[in-house]
């Protein structure tokens, strides 16, 4: 919408096209220019004569890994489900179809008969390991790279359009992969890239840290940044990639698969309504696809595995970066030297190259003049740079961050300019939607590395603090004039070193959800310089900060929940939710009381009923589960963990009826619950919340479908006078009184943000209670984080917020 202000049309035409003295004008031409440049790209012509040699021998050293695999056994090779599908189905994106024509939306909304017939081909593909030829055929849109030269085929960005169905089974394949990748630790502890609850920040912080304690102790740190490996993706060892599949036991119908899936695919390419003619793909994995990250982190996985452990590492996919600290300079180049050198081995013996425009050198310090360094790569001089960019991070020699916060600001003033472009005094986008667009434009970028660069000075700090305050008045349209405390409050919008302090617990919260291996874990650890020397970093900042709100006295659940059994072999829950049409039907001719009570006593007459509740209580953040089974008049009632959401106290409370079950083993249940939530999680077999306990029901009830126990979910509606569920709501509410916690559950990440945010809030008041300024709005809302209500029109919310900050036109003429 601004490019169409600012009169920039978009235009999706392919001018003329030239390439080696040949030109391309109609579309026929042109389509097979492109996919000729596009093939190249992948050609084995772009491999060094060495490496082609090498790889050859390697080739005939390993020739098996050509030869499809027997069955393995394992229970990676039993056949896919129905539930697999289904939750594969819940994960997939709304993607522009291949060939085909066959969309997501027309599979998701199949009956269960029509998606079973898509897993029995699903498993005939599996058992055989031969995928259809139609699937590994990619159609090409070509997308004309910003700013180059468009009549160049190799200026275009070449867009994938591949089978739908085939990304439903490779998203299914990859799950199980990613299992056994990650339940196996196969990733090394520093690889961030393409993995859950993994980020950027893991390996910048790791990085800062570094250079801090190089700072205190007066020492130096030489840093090595691999900033891209040339053509990582299109130029993939493919055999290279099979023979670490087989080094690393993945085989049976999983190799297979694999196999098939990157060899034989081919391309063409679409210009307007007319197809290039077919070409085939001879190295790399596919454009687009969802395995293709998974695969280049197998692959690229081992690159600093002979590198010495006394040098520091990181990996985000591609984006590496090695360091070693120390006072003799010239000590510490030999051994990044040494380090480097490993690296370029491990690239010449896989396929690899990194680019040299790409990677730099650099040393960190506070010397007035950093010694020169001579690193090399390939045979080449590294360049020594003063100020790096590192995962979207510029980092300077001395690490002030007065260049990274410099960019910071140039990239939020062009937001500010899109905000000035959609409002004025008396026109233009709602107070609510400029905020939105504040959110997205400008405090996204703010946010991003804020917990990193929040070590900074205070005059640079303080600079950003004015793009807010500048964002905040444009939004709500208020005078110059206006105190930034008024600002902040009227919109609801947190101060900066608040925001920095909320987002600095989040990680930590986040970080202390994973394994002891992660990176991050090691700068939570007491050591010497956080005594010695007091700075706003990280490492130094945060550990006060959770001891001060007594923080490490709560568990957290982990980050990514691993479950102990394979999650393919998890049965379907059955669950029943026709309750609520039944009640539609009715049309309230009958009390909803006697609707249900009436289809559970049809439905489930000779059922055993297990009904089940939570409860929690927002002022004190008391929670409680419970369960109870009239046939027996067993009553179970326990009080939980505080701080744990409803949620939570709803499938806790599943979790119990479960075990009951599992011991006493009855032969057909119903477990009534009121909680769409859980019951929606527990089909979807997904929670962004609780997934560790979603999967432990599901186990619960694979361990339960052993034993041939019938288990059958059904949803009630809360608070209408059903007996069973009015008795359990009754026992949970009860046991929210009992004196002492009878269940310990550890936090789950998003509850422990909560409690974050309550406690940024929390700070926020007191600065807004005590503050001096902005004591008009103050008679008005005492409270913060609160928004007013909105009327939608622009010149009365700026009236009336102006009004409400005591600056407007009428007390500035008084």
């Amino acid at each position: 919408m601004i490019r169409k202000m600012g009169g920039i049309q978009r235009n999706n035409n392919i001018p003329v096209l030239v390439n080696n003295g040949k030109i391309a004008i109609k579309d026929s031409d042109k389509a097979v220019m492109l996919v000729e440049a596009f093939v190249m790209v992948h050609s084995n012509d772009n491999i060094s004569g060495n490496m082609r040699k090498y790889s050859e021998q390697k080739v005939r050293e390993n020739a098996y890994i050509f030869v499809k695999k027997n069955p393995s056994g394992s229970l990676l090779d039993i056949e896919f489900t129905l539930y697999e599908l289904k939750r594969a189905l819940t994960g997939g994106k709304n993607t522009s179809p291949g060939k085909d024509d066959i969309c997501y939306e027309m599979i998701k909304h199949l009956s269960d008969l029509s998606l079973s017939t898509i897993l029995r081909l699903f498993n005939k593909i599996w058992e055989t390991g031969n995928l259809p030829a139609d699937w590994k055929h990619g159609v090409i849109v070509p997308i004309a790279k910003p700013g180059k030269d468009h009549s160049q085929p190799i200026n275009y960005r070449p867009i994938a359009l591949t089978s739908n169905l085939c990304k439903l089974m490779e998203r299914m394949v990859m799950n199980r992969l990613t299992y056994v990748i990650e339940s196996r630790g196969i990733f090394a502890a520093y690889q961030s890239g393409f993995r859950k609850g993994r980020n950027t920040m893991d390996s910048i912080l790791c990085l800062e840290a570094e250079i801090r304690k190089a700072q205190i102790n007066k020492e130096v740190l030489v840093g090595v940044f691999f900033s891209d490996v040339e053509k990582a993706y299109d130029m993939l060892w493919k055999e290279g990639l099979l023979i670490k599949l087989e080094s690393l036991r993945i085989d049976g119908k999983m190799y297979n698969w694999i196999l098939s899936f990157l060899f034989g695919r081919t391309i063409q390419v679409r210009v307007g309504t007319v197809f290039s003619k077919i070409l085939p793909i001879e190295n790399g994995t596919p454009q687009g696809s969802l395995s293709s990250p998974i695969l280049f982190n197998l692959m690229i996985n081992d690159i600093f595995h002979n590198v010495d452990r006394g040098i520091g590492r990181s990996l985000y996919a591609d984006d590496g970066a090695l360091w070693k600290r120390g006072r003799n300079v010239s000590i510490v180049e030999k051994k990044i030297q040494k380090a480097v050198n490993e690296v370029e081995k491990w690239t010449n013996g896989w396929g690899f190259r990194f680019s040299l425009a790409k990677t730099k050198v650099i040393c960190f310090s506070k010397k007035k003049n950093n010694p020169s360094l001579n690193v090399k790569m390939y045979g080449c001089q590294l360049e020594q740079i003063s100020v790096v960019r590192f995962l979207g991070m510029w980092m300077d020699s001395k690490l002030n961050f007065r260049f990274h916060i410099q960019k910071l600001i140039e990239k939020c003033k062009k937001g500010i300019n899109v905000l000035r472009c959609l409002s004025g005094a008396e026109w233009g986008a709602s107070c609510h939607a400029l905020k939105r667009i504040y959110c997205a434009v400008i405090r996204s970028n703010i946010d991003y590395g804020c917990i990193v660069h929040s070590s900074a000075n205070k005059t640079l700090l303080n600079k950003i603090e004015v793009i807010q305050n500048q964002a905040l008045r444009i939004c709500c349209g208020a005078f110059r004039s206006s105190p930034v405390a008024s600002l902040q409050v009227e919109m609801g919008e947190l101060p900066l070193q608040l925001r920095r302090f909320q987002l600095r617990l989040r990680y930590w919260c986040g970080v202390k959800g994973h394994l002891e291996s992660h990176p991050v874990r090691l700068l939570l650890k007491d050591c010497w310089e956080y005594a010695y020397k007091e700075i706003t970093s990280f490492g130094w900042v945060v550990r006060k900060e959770v001891n001060s709100l007594k923080m490490k006295d709560h568990d957290i659940a982990p980050s990514v929940a691993i479950p102990a059994i394979p999650p393919w072999l998890f049965p379907m829950p059955l669950i029943n939710l026709q309750i609520h049409k039944v009640i539609k039907k009715q049309e309230m001719s009958l009390p909803t009381e006697i609707v249900v009570q009436q289809y559970i006593s049809q439905e489930y007459y000779s059922v055993l009923q297990v009904f089940t509740d939570g409860s929690k209580e927002p002022e004190s953040g008391r929670a409680a589960a419970a369960v109870y089974i009239p046939t027996f008049k067993i009553k179970m009632a326990k009080r939980l963990s505080d701080y744990v959401s409803v949620f939570t106290t709803e499938l806790l409370a599943i979790i119990l009826a479960l075990q009951w079950i599992e011991e006493v083993q009855p032969a057909r249940t119903v477990i009534c619950t009121d909680s769409m939530a859980a019951l929606s999680s527990l089909l979807s077999g997904k929670s962004e919340a609780r997934q560790d306990l979603v999967l432990e029901v599901l186990q619960s009830l694979y361990r339960i479908r052993q034993l041939r126990i019938e288990v059958t979910f059904l949803w009630v509606p809360a608070h209408v006078g059903v007996d069973g569920n009015e008795e359990v709501d009754l026992l949970a509410k009860k046991a929210l009184n009992h004196p002492q916690i009878e269940i310990k559950i550890a936090l789950s990440e998003a509850e422990f943000k909560r409690l974050i945010t309550l406690e940024a809030n929390k700070k926020w008041q007191d600065i807004w209670n005590s503050g001096c300024k902005g004591r008009h709005l103050f008679q008005i809302q005492e409270s913060v984080g609160k928004e007013r209500k909105r009327y939608g029109n622009r010149k009365k919310d700026v009236i009336l917020s102006r009004l409400r900050i005591g600056h407007s036109i009428e007390s500035r003429s008084v």
